[in-house]
């Protein structure tokens, strides 16, 4: 099985846990093994061991009745012998025979026993009842062996809890350990995938399979655990005890195993479907979950409250569907009809023995015997309910296991880190042509040279590359096939690098800023330990002095995820300060300024022209104030590069950026 051994990666790390899972196991079934066989000898050696023969002996230490001893251990003797019928103890002297019993009173001491035999006969006894005290006199013999076993009986539960105990918060700490460090592994690998992979899956999607599709590597192990080891060594006890207390009928319980196997195949064959859809459906519900939250003010400023309850509505009745389709066949032909089965195999095993005890000649059948026999046929039965009860957690661990791992093993980038000098900052694109979709492209044959310590400017519409650009030069998308080109620093491939490595040297300011759950000193620091003096001085130097001075805590002021407690332009003003304390040798910001309003865009825009110094800055602009000084301008239509120079020379092409500048400062007047 592909997924258990993908589970076994982490479980094995845990193999002095799982040992004495396996072990605590095994004591618990041979300890079930026990419990049957001594309530047997207590009914039938102890309880109803007076009913055994006595015999007459010279011994004083044996039972005293009428002035004679007897005890059971001597065969030498006068036998008597003792009869339990409607509530009342008659002794017989002599042997009698085995059959169907019926007592006649002739007085309240004294009656006549008849007893009719399976070949027809019927012997008559005179009987005469024991009298309280003398009934006790005969027990006498068995208070100790009982008293021994009852405390071996009540040994054997402590135990069995005890071990039980040590199985169970053994296997649990497995489980927690292999979800803690599979998740681990998860955010690991989700940290190191393709950027192309969060296009086309759900961050809900995504969010699922690592908190809940995750569970299902706990309820394999369980599973497995519970199928493998616990169910098998409970059959492989029962057969054990089944075959010393009759054999002929142990054998003949084979017979249900082909029809078992049958069953289960078709049970299975249904459930493999549906547990699929349950996951799916599952996962969608996460997934729209997530849509909502995110964007209910959008929700309520469109008043689109009614469409969403009722898509929502739509996926949480696909999953309620499956579900019941799922209880549907656990009840028809699952667990549930495993429970009649059990009832009428308990019906048929007293039935089997009281009919031996009926037709053969000398032979019964005790109380003692028919309970253990029941006791490990129940533990017979018990497995085959667990494996279909089971069966169906199996199928959804399956499927949710592939579903994690589809994370823990998907396609990873170069995680590894080598500390390199930094860039000088001289970038080259040379001849790049770009698409995400094959015959769909983005860049075509896009040249072009920033010299270190210079500012470029990017400029174009929606959809003319510029992002694009910087996702290459960021390696968030790496060139493949049918794309051509080269990106160098400072005369060396980018490819040449890791990711981890690359990436050192050059920090990012986006449009949305990301701010964590933290303080502003933690926001900006990211992980580097860097000084409050220098985290406060940066912030200063790009204009969020008021921001700072407002706050009571200062840098150490907490934030909400999402910088919830933060006006936009303070949000992006963190955003700057988290790249420049990090020193960069390449800055790169997009649309870095779009919300922010005029008077933070002009501090941010003194503050850059302190902290260029030093470093290639690029930016990616929507309005042309910002990169009006910028050392040159590169302007992007539908891929292609249509222009570039400063702002001067572009302006006085009077061509694309011209009519955007025109544009823009027509507004603003």
């Amino acid at each position: 099985m592909k997924q258990f051994k993908k589970v076994w990666r982490y479980i094995r790390k845990y193999k002095k846990l799982l040992t004495i899972s396996i072990i605590s196991m095994l004591v618990v079934q041979i300890l079930g093994l026990l419990a049957p066989l001594i309530v047997r000898s207590i009914l039938d050696d102890q309880l109803v061991g007076i009913t055994k023969p006595w015999y007459e002996t010279t011994n004083s230490s044996g039972v005293n009745y009428n002035n004679k001893y007897y005890t059971q251990d001597n065969v030498d003797g006068n036998q008597l012998t003792i009869v339990i019928i409607n509530g009342k103890y008659l002794v017989i002297d002599g042997e009698i025979q085995i059959g169907s019993q019926n007592y006649e009173s002739l007085n309240s001491n004294e009656g006549i026993l008849t007893i009719s035999t399976n070949d027809g006969l019927t012997y008559t006894y005179d009987a005469k009842v024991l009298s309280g005290k003398e009934v006790s006199s005969f027990y006498q013999p068995f208070f100790e062996p009982v008293l021994i076993l009852l405390i071996l009986l009540i040994v054997r539960y402590v135990f069995n809890i005890i071990f039980l105990f040590i199985q169970r918060i053994s296997t649990a700490y497995i489980t927690m350990n292999v979800v803690r460090d599979a998740r681990l592994d998860a955010v690991r690998a989700l940290q190191n995938m393709p950027m192309s992979y969060f296009e086309y899956e759900p961050a809900g999607k995504v969010a699922n399979r690592i908190i809940t599709d995750v569970n299902g590597m706990i309820n394999l192990f369980s599973t497995l655990m519970n199928l493998l080891f616990n169910a098998s060594l409970s059959v492989i006890f029962a057969y054990i005890g089944m075959f010393y207390l009759d054999s002929n009928l142990a054998i003949l319980t084979f017979l249900l195993f082909p029809l078992i196997y049958i069953w289960l195949k078709i049970f299975i064959r249904n459930l493999n479907e549906i547990a699929q859809k349950v996951s799916e459906a599952a996962s969608m519900i996460t997934a729209q979950l997530n849509e909502i939250i995110n964007g209910v003010n959008i929700l309520q400023i469109f008043n689109y409250q009614e469409n969403t309850e009722k898509e929502f509505e739509e996926i949480s009745n696909t999953y309620r569907r499956e579900q019941l389709k799922e209880q549907k066949l656990h009840l028809t032909i699952g667990w549930n009809l495993i429970r009649l089965i059990g009832f009428l195999v308990t019906a048929f095993v007293i039935g089997y023995f009281g009919f031996k005890s009926l037709t053969v000649a000398n032979y019964m059948m005790t109380a003692g015997t028919i309970y253990a026999y029941n006791d490990y046929l129940s533990r017979l039965i018990e497995p085959v309910s667990v494996l279909f009860r089971e069966f169906g957690n199996l199928q959804l661990a399956l499927v949710r296991t592939d579903r994690i791992f589809t994370i823990i093993d998907s396609e990873q980038e170069d995680d590894s880190f080598e500390l390199i000098p930094k860039f000088k900052g001289h970038i080259e694109f040379k001849d790049i042509h770009f698409s995400y979709v094959k015959d769909s492209p983005v860049l075509s044959g896009v040249s072009l040279e920033i010299l270190p310590n210079t500012m470029l400017g990017i400029v174009g519409h929606t959809g003319s590359g510029k992002s694009t650009m910087m996702n290459l030069l960021l390696r968030f998308y790496d060139f493949k096939d049918g794309d051509s080109g080269q990106i160098l620093i400072d005369d060396v491939d980018i490819m040449n690098y890791s990711k981890r490595t690359y990436r050192y040297h050059i920090g990012m300011i986006l449009q949305d800023p990301m701010i964590y759950k933290g303080t502003i000193k933690s926001n900006i620091a990211f992980g580097k330990d860097i000084d409050d003096s220098h985290i406060e001085k940066v912030l200063r130097d790009i204009g969020g002095g008021p921001m700072i001075d407002k706050l009571p805590e200062g840098i150490n002021a907490p934030l909400f995820r999402g910088g919830g407690n933060l006006s936009v332009g303070e949000k992006q003003l963190i955003s700057f300060a988290r790249a420049v304390v990090h020193d960069p040798s390449i800055l790169i910001m997009d649309e870095a300024t779009a919300n922010i309003d005029t008077e933070t865009e002009t501090l941010i825009q003194n503050a850059l022209n302190k902290v260029k110094e030093g470093r290639t800055t690029i930016v990616i602009a929507h309005r042309l104030s910002t990169i009006k000084h910028a050392h040159k301008i590169v302007v992007l239509e539908n891929g292609y590069k249509i222009e570039e120079g400063t702002h001067e020379q572009l302006l006085s092409l009077n061509q694309k950026y011209a009519n955007i500048y025109k544009s823009q400062m027509k507004s603003v007047n």
